[in-house]
Formats: C-alpha cells, structure tokens, sequence
C-alpha cells in the first residue's frame, strides 16, 4: 500500500505506489501487451479488457524523451536486457515514474519495473527536461539517443548500457535502504566495481593523450640536435629511439584502451552486463513470488507467467555469472598489457636519461635542456597514471573475485 508521503504527492498529479510494489507487463515482438499484473492495472487505472490486446504505447508519457525508446528498442532488437526510467501516463492524466528492466523473451519481451528513488533519479529528469526541449525543437529519435550517450559519457561512462546498469545498481540500493532490508552484497560489489571500471577508462584516456602529446618532443630533441652536433650525432640517435619506443608504446595503448572493442572496453561491457543481469534476477525472483500469490485476472494464466519468470531467473543467474567468468579473462590479459607498458616505460626511462647525460656533457643550458625537463614531466605524469591504472586493476580483481564468491554462497 501507498504511504501517506506518497499519498499527498497524488494530488500533484502524481499516482501514488509503494516502493515494495513492482510492475510486470508482458508483450508481443509489436508491444502489444500479453499479460500485466495488478499494480500495472491500478496504477495505470485501466482495466483488464483495456489494457490487455493494447499497444504499450498506451501509457506511454510525453516527458520521456523519444531517444530513451531509440536506445531501449535498439538493445532488446539485439538480444540484449536495457533498463530506463520512464515517466508514465495513467488513465486518469496523472503520471508515474518507474525504472524498467525490460528483457527479450522468445515471442516478444517483458518487464519489471520499480519505483525510483536514488539521487541519480532528481539528475535524469533534469536531463529528460533538456532532452525533451531538443526534441521539440526538431531532434530526431537517433539523434536524441547520440545526446543521451553523450551525457553518459560526459558522466564518465563508457556506454550507455553501462550507465543503466550503475543506475539499476543505485535504485536497488536505495530501495533496499528505503524497505529496511540489508543492502544485497553482490550488488553493492558489482557497482563498485562498475565504478572502478569506470574510472580506469579516463585514467586510460589521459594516459593515451599524455602520450599523444609526447610525440612532439622527439621532434623537438632532433631540431636542437641540427644546431648542437653533426648529422647522426648521439642527440639525433637519442631522440629516434625515443621516438620509435614512444611510438611503439603508444600503439599498444591504444590496442587495449582506445580503440573500440579494446579490452576496457570488454571488460566494462560484461562487468555492465553482468550488474544489469544479477538486478534483473532480483527483480524477477521478487516479481514470481508475488505472481504466486496473484488474484486471478480475466485472460491471464499466473502459472504460464510464474513458470516463465522462474526459467528468465535462472538464465539471469547464469549468463551473469558467464559474463563475471568473461570479465575475469579480459581482466587477466588487461593486467598483464598493463605491466607490459611498465616494463617499457622503464626502457623509454633509460633512453631519457642518456639525454640527459649528454645534455650536461655538451654543457647546454638552453634548448635541449628544456626539451629534457618537458619528458622529465611527462615520465613522472605518465608513471602516476600507470600506477592508478593498476591499483585500480587490483581492486577490479579483488572485486570480481568477491563477486564470485558471493554469488557462489548465494
């Protein structure tokens, strides 16, 4: 039942709902709706004959940006979960905001969905706000997606998929917090470690720029050489093995961090995944015991959408942990390209300081000096990075392992 908190919100326009209750709807590949359960049909105020046979579009609000369907019809296209805060529409004109975990099934899809209520929730609707306002000046629904991937980006996301996933996370947190009932572990793991994740993909942009911009100096090293020493002097052989090994280093990096499909990337994907499929599973398994003890509805089977939730439960359950198993290998190999680029950043290291041995040989005090104190910067810039790479590598191990092992005593 509603509180008397969410009671008085009803007479804002809001429909009042509690945060133990989940929706469930059921629908064809159109989106027609299949089958629901009683929160669907009281919230949404319509009845059972009106609701089932209807497109579920029926309840759909204008205050949800049409690049919010882009994304999640393009992910459910693919096989894949989404999740979405969508702002709904009842029968009566008042609305209702829920987070949606939605789920291709064999002969259409299906979806739970939950009151929300994580401080990440007051910044969506800010940003719905915006979006909605793009949109009515003429955005597209592709283009609206872009801007949507674009503020998870800004936000230090490296997809949008990992961003719903870290705010499943936060609202199954904060639901938790808000029935008074233990925080899950393995959620509060994943979310850390999604966060980690996160976090190791800047440390790896600013590593590769701090690199890019290192390109520059070799040049540099070589235009002093010109004036200092004859062709091929030692500044000149000093500055090209700097720049072949800069180089070198630079490719790697950018194999495992920047491209697409780089191994961050692998792995913030599945991590993502795997968070979105154990969040799933809790709601799934929440949303099965409450169907056992479901009222009958007219043109409904409970125990056809029981035996369906039952098997998406343990599917859940096991890709997620398959996409934990494929985390823990991309990891692995990241970890290892990770020292790899240490190792090398000490033979660029050596190089550096044959530069700065002969800098004080030739007794130059301008612009090679100079030159030498730029990479000097630099090394101790690119090393601090490399280093927080790799505690931050640490804690994802650790974390995945304790994730493991949660879910096995689970």
């Amino acid at each position: 039942m509603a509180s008397q908190a969410e009671i008085a919100r009803s007479s804002s326009g809001e429909v009042p709902f509690a945060f133990s209750e989940l929706f469930y709807s059921r629908t064809d590949p159109r989106g027609v709706i299949l089958a629901g359960n009683d929160v669907f049909q009281r919230v949404s105020g319509y009845d059972w004959a009106e609701l089932l046979g209807a497109p579920h579009r029926l309840v759909r609000h204008p205050d949800t940006p049409r690049g919010v369907f882009h994304i999640l019809w393009g992910a459910l296209g693919k096989g894949n979960p989404m999740g979405a805060y969508v702002k709904n529409r009842a029968k009566s004109g008042q609305h209702y905001w829920v987070f949606a975990v939605m789920l291709p099934i064999a002969g259409g899809f299906l979806s739970v969905r939950l009151k929300p209520s994580s401080p990440l929730f007051g910044q969506i609707r800010e940003i719905y706000e915006e979006l909605i306002a793009h949109e009515q000046e003429g955005l597209d629904p592709e283009a609206a997606a872009q801007w949507l991937r674009g503020v998870a980006h800004k936000k230090g996301f490296s997809s949008y998929t990992s961003f719903m996933a870290y705010a499943l996370g936060q609202e199954l947190t904060a639901r938790d917090a808000r029935l008074e009932r233990p925080a899950d572990a393995r959620t509060r793991v994943l979310t850390e470690m999604n966060e980690a994740l996160e976090e190791t993909a800047r440390e790896q942009g600013r590593l590769l720029r701090s690199f890019d911009s290192l390109q520059s100096i070799p040049n540099n090293m070589r235009i002093v050489a010109s004036r200092m020493e004859p062709t091929g002097g030692p500044i000149s052989a000093i500055s090209e093995n700097y720049k072949i090994s800069s180089q070198a280093i630079s490719a790697r990096l950018h194999s495992f961090a920047g491209a697409r499909d780089s191994l961050i990337d692998r792995v913030s994907r599945e991590v993502a995944k795997a968070l979105f499929l154990l969040g799933c599973g809790r709601v799934l398994g929440e949303m099965t015991a409450s169907i056992a003890a479901a009222a009958p509805a007219p043109g409904i089977d409970w125990e056809v959408e029981r035996t369906l939730l039952l098997g998406l439960e343990r599917d859940c359950a096991r890709d997620g942990r398959e996409a934990m198993l494929r985390a823990v290998e991309h990891s692995a190999t990241l970890n290892r390209a990770s020292a790899e680029v240490r190792r090398h950043m000490l033979g660029l290291d050596t190089i550096r300081v044959l530069g700065r041995v002969e800098c004080g040989r030739m007794r130059d005090t301008g612009g090679l000096a100079a030159t030498i104190d730029q990479l000097d910067a630099f090394h101790a810039e690119i090393k601090g990075r490399l280093e927080t790479i790799m505690r931050l590598s640490e804690k994802i191990g650790l974390s995945m392992g304790s994730y493991l092992r949660a879910s096995k005593a689970a």
